[in-house]
């Protein structure tokens, strides 16, 4: 189970990487495009594009799975103080069932829609050019999946702790 885990993590941080760098290419993209259009009245045909269809895609999709292995997703806590620990493990393994479920079926989706838009070989037109944007489709549904199963993985994990300890 350890091991699951410890592969899990490498994966998440992998994928919050390359989010974390999507953040700083965006960043270094854009204060080009701003200072080459302000002194040398220059600009970048495909910030836009960039940003909205790469940039902004890969960082709110790939660190999903990173965010819930270290379960630091939005959550309201209101009955938490409440339960003991048993019970609040059952209710974690629920949240993260509940949480695979939802992250599976959007991965579904979205696979789906990233396929026919691979076929269509999706692209937007711009000025001088054709930029074919049909790859970003598929980074949400690899962040949904794989946050599918780490969510599955930390159900096992709160239903099970002692598998966790045991190996560890």
């Amino acid at each position: 189970m350890t091991a699951l885990v410890r592969l899990a993590a490498v994966v998440a941080r992998i994928l919050a990487f390359i989010g974390a760098a999507g953040v700083v290419l965006m960043m270094v993209h854009i204060s080009l495009d701003v200072a080459l259009r302000n002194l040398f009245r220059i600009s970048i045909p495909v910030t836009t594009e960039m940003v909205a269809r790469y940039y902004m895609v890969a960082t709110a999709f790939l660190p999903l799975s990173w965010l819930e292995l270290r379960r630091e997703m939005v959550s309201v806590e209101l009955f938490d103080f409440a339960l003991t620990r048993p019970v609040r493990r059952v209710s974690d393994a629920l949240v993260c069932l509940l949480s695979a479920i939802v992250y599976a079926s959007l991965a579904w989706t979205t696979w789906n829609s990233a396929l026919s838009n691979f076929r269509s070989g999706t692209y937007v037109e711009l000025a001088t050019m054709k930029m074919p944007v049909w790859h970003s489709y598929f980074l949400p549904s690899l962040g949904f999946g794989i946050a599918a199963l780490t969510c599955l993985l930390l159900t096992f994990q709160d239903l099970h702790p002692a598998a966790s300890e045991e190996t560890a």
